[in-house]
């Protein structure tokens, strides 16, 4: 079946215990913001409820950062906001937002803007959580480290150090990515990733049997093979079917995510791969006090893809899938997890 185009998807928000979808922010001249307060979206409906005195209002959670983020958001003024719906917005520290105006449809059209704001905010936020599918098994990691010691023993490449290579600890594939802001919303997550498992996963490997993925050749996220920030290998699982794939699953786990309106963007595919070198990752050697961050500098893979563009790592059972904080150390030198599912 093919698959949507992430531009014809609507960007969805999981906000106070519920899935909206949020229309995207446009910057509007003060004239039109004016203008355009009475446009409202017929297929929004919010719990709206009555003061004492007979007014309306709306009234939702927000993760605290929003409301300080809220404030400095550029291209839009809370004053011109309730003039033109005719509301007034208490936009709090912490608890809950309140619009309280005289009718329904301006309340639903202040709500619309704030929450297409909130997603807006939300889009340059950075990542801090991932689903990942570990990939350590001992081949892997065995063939990894020959991989590694291959390359930096190998003729002088252009940027190449030691510290820009994955850790073999932490090899994986990365399915999605979150900003999960507050513990409301972790435990969302938590949630819809076992919903995933009882739903979507157990029922497909009962039919379908243990799987193995199978990591096997390399490839750049750029085509300058000159100019590289990051080398990642391919996978797939063994015995690969059309009714069952590995790019099946991570795109069924990612649009499950996404209907819950906990990512940021729809994918039309998840671009499958397990990280090997990461610029990103460049640090200088020195004393532990002395020891800091480098300034990021590409490496030539010319010679590398050349020589390993096939290169076979090996095989791994797909065992478990992880919801990990990014940039952590667990016990076992993977990422610290928020929540681990078995696969059966």
């Amino acid at each position: 079946m093919k698959r949507a185009l992430a531009s014809c998807k609507p960007m969805k928000m999981w906000i106070d215990g519920k899935c909206f979808e949020i229309r995207r922010f446009q910057k509007k001249s003060k004239k039109s913001a004016q203008d355009d307060g009475q446009r409202t979206e017929d297929d929004v409906k919010y719990d709206i409820s009555t003061t004492e005195d007979g007014k309306l209002f709306t009234s939702f959670r927000l993760p605290e950062v929003y409301y300080s983020k809220l404030s400095k958001f550029p291209d839009w003024d809370l004053k011109i906001l309730e003039t033109s719906t005719n509301t007034t917005i208490s936009i709090p520290n912490r608890g809950n937002l309140v619009i309280t105006g005289d009718s329904e449809a301006t309340i639903t059209e202040a709500r619309n803007e704030i929450q297409s704001i909130v997603g807006a905010i939300r889009d340059h936020v950075s990542a801090l959580q991932f689903v990942s599918i570990p990939t350590r098994s001992d081949e892997i990691v065995a063939n990894f480290t020959k991989f590694k010691e291959e390359i930096l023993s190998g003729d002088k490449i252009d940027g190449m150090e030691e510290s820009i290579f994955q850790s073999p600890f932490k090899l994986h594939l990365t399915v999605v990515v979150f900003a999960l802001l507050d513990d409301h919303e972790k435990s969302e997550a938590i949630k819809a990733l076992q919903d995933y498992k009882n739903m979507i996963l157990d029922p497909l490997i009962a039919k379908s049997g243990p799987v193995k993925i199978r990591v096997s050749g390399i490839d750049c996220m750029n085509n300058n093979y000159k100019k590289v920030d990051v080398l990642y290998a391919n996978a797939k699982l063994v015995d690969e079917s059309e009714d069952l794939s590995l790019q099946k699953l991570v795109n069924e786990l990612s649009d499950h995510f996404y209907d819950r309106g906990l990512v940021r963007t729809y994918q039309d595919n998840v671009k499958l791969h397990m990280t090997l070198i990461n610029t990103k990752y460049r640090k200088e050697v020195g004393t532990p006090r002395k020891k800091r961050w480098s300034r990021k500098q590409s490496f030539n893979a010319t010679t590398i893809m050349e020589k390993y563009k096939d290169f076979t790592f090996g095989e791994c059972n797909l065992d478990c899938i992880h919801l990990s904080l990014m940039g952590s150390v667990g016990d076992d030198g993977f990422y610290e997890p928020m929540s681990i599912i078995n696969v059966n």
